[in-house]
């Protein structure tokens, strides 16, 4: 038990380096944006079990958030030799069950590293001038739901309000995103 506990509550290796400001200075262009709103964009690995908590934290983020207030872009990687449809399955359609939350897959997690996420569950927040506010999770350990101080921060931004910087940046819970992720099923 105590084995399980604390690989559940031990933030992914490389999560360090992803949201150490390896992230981009300034939001993709190439995602839906209205002017004057927030941009959250989320990685995920689309069989990642602990990304199942990261789309409900997304979820009560974008409620307590407040409507119109920030633009969520849900990006799922697809590997390079995965078979068409591969990254539509549970995490997919959970995601675009979520209002307003728009989801695209991710051929060859392009868009992923070019933001500088290696780990599924990585979010970042960037301001409507397209500055980066936040990187990293919004959960407290692998598949846990409830509060958690990435959640409490982007809510905070999103209201206009500033954040400590210890907390700009929290540890990510989850899945690689590539190399060493489940592989792809042939069909």
């Amino acid at each position: 038990m105590y084995a399980l506990e604390r690989y559940r509550m031990t933030p992914a290796a490389v999560a360090a380096a992803a949201t150490d400001r390896a992230a981009p200075a300034t939001r993709p262009a190439q995602l839906p944006h209205h002017p004057g709103r927030l941009m959250l964009v989320m990685c995920l690995h689309p069989r990642c079990p602990c990304s199942r908590a990261s789309l409900d934290e997304l979820e009560v983020l974008l409620t307590c958030a407040g409507p119109d207030r920030i633009d969520a872009n849900v990006i799922i990687v697809e590997p390079d030799d995965a078979p068409a449809g591969w990254s539509r399955g549970e995490l997919w359609d959970h995601a675009s069950r979520i209002p307003g939350v728009t989801v695209r897959a991710d051929p060859a997690a392009r868009d992923a590293i070019a933001l500088g996420a290696s780990i599924s569950g990585d979010v970042r927040l960037f301001a409507a001038d397209g500055r980066l506010l936040f990187a990293g999770g919004i959960t407290d350990g692998r598949g846990h739901d409830g509060d958690n101080a990435g959640v409490d921060a982007i809510v905070q931004l999103a209201r206009g309000q500033a954040v400590a910087a210890a907390v700009d940046h929290t540890p990510v819970y989850g899945c690689r995103l590539t190399h060493g992720a489940p592989p792809a099923r042939k069909l």
